[in-house]
């Protein structure tokens, strides 16, 4: 009983250190999902190694490597802007599942070296891939600038219409102005700065065929190489 209270001690410490590191990111799964997935794993793969069964031994300890794979699918998700989350989260259930195994076969330092690898990954990469994807952005973010004409009746609709866009596809927009035409029809100019420019010219698309909207033009331009936003040629086009 002693040696079976050590190990389940050390799995619940360990399976604590990654469930610390997951709560602090705020993640979906925290502190006590970790806990209670490495204990669980500890258990079976206890009961697994055990003479208390007959047959194959490894049956049980095996299954729970497929077994957290469903339980790791629950928190992959798809969000609104069509961006996969929960990846690293299922992994690190994956991992924690797989330190409680290793504590319930008699493999302490394995499973504590497994455990400084797992926050290793989990802190020490975040931050380099944090950088890396930093510095990626800075060198592919644009700014895109949009003009545009349209009647005063659409005006609130035309408006409303770039904003749902924008924070629909994680847009930042910069700035906006408006101002008045000859015509006494309206002007708006919306700076955005993206590292997806792609996505304003199908803005840009879907407000050409918006009835009210007499003349639209677009631009962009990388943020390193931009000197003035009025340097920037113009695809343009003339609505009826």
């Amino acid at each position: 009983m002693e040696i079976f209270i050590l190990k389940i001690t050390v799995c619940f410490i360990l399976s604590l250190c990654v469930g610390l590191e997951r709560q602090y990111h705020n993640k979906i799964t925290g502190l006590r999902t970790n806990v209670l997935v490495g204990l669980g794993s500890f258990l079976f793969a206890y009961l697994s190694l055990s003479d208390k069964l007959s047959g194959d031994q490894f049956r049980i300890a095996s299954q729970i490597v497929s077994g957290i794979g469903f339980l790791g699918a629950g928190v992959i998700l798809r969000d609104r802007k069509n961006k996969i989350t929960g990846l690293n989260t299922a992994a690190t259930l994956w991992c924690v599942s797989a330190i409680g195994v290793l504590t319930a076969s008699d493999m302490m330092i394995e499973a504590l070296i497994g455990t400084m690898f797992v926050l290793f990954s989990n802190i020490a990469l975040r931050l380099i891939s944090n950088a890396f994807r930093d510095k990626y952005t800075r060198e592919h973010k644009e700014r895109c600038v949009i003009n545009l004409s349209c009647d005063k009746e659409v005006e609130i609709l035309v408006r409303n219409k770039i904003t749902e866009f924008t924070q629909t596809n994680d847009l930042k927009l910069e700035t906006f102005s408006k101002s008045k035409n000859k015509d006494d029809s309206v002007k708006l100019k919306y700076i955005i700065v993206t590292i997806r420019d792609e996505l304003v010219g199908v803005l840009v698309r879907e407000l050409e065929q918006e009835v009210g909207i007499t003349k639209i033009s677009w631009s962009h331009k990388k943020l390193s190489e931009l000197e003035t936003v009025e340097d920037d040629e113009e695809e343009s086009l003339e609505l009826d």
